[in-house]
């Protein structure tokens, strides 16, 4: 699991957190999810809104992912899967057009 603190969402305390490795507050940038680590990791519980100011956090890509990928007729980890698919590259893309 890839947590990364560039996300779409960073008031203050957000960004502190995600900042912190000894927070268990993680963004995964490739599906745009945010969550709170469970026991000591990688499992993680999805969250909705920002613990520090309350705003309704970007809705989780996961699903959109995942059916993109079964689309191209490909599996998640495959070696033949696009290099923007490794990565938030492939919805940041398409996000600009």
């Amino acid at each position: 699991m890839t947590c990364e603190t560039l996300s779409p969402h960073t008031c203050a305390g957000m960004a502190v957190a995600l900042g912190e490795p000894d927070l268990p507050v993680v963004y995964v940038a490739k599906f745009r999810e945010y969550g709170i680590l469970v026991g000591h990791g990688p499992t993680y519980q999805v969250i909705e809104h920002c613990p520090w100011c309350g705003q309704q956090l970007p809705s989780s890509l996961r699903d959109e992912f995942f059916d993109r990928v079964e689309r191209m007729s490909l599996e998640p980890e495959s070696s033949d899967l696009p290099l923007d698919f490794r990565s938030d590259a492939w919805w940041r893309i398409r996000s600009r057009e």
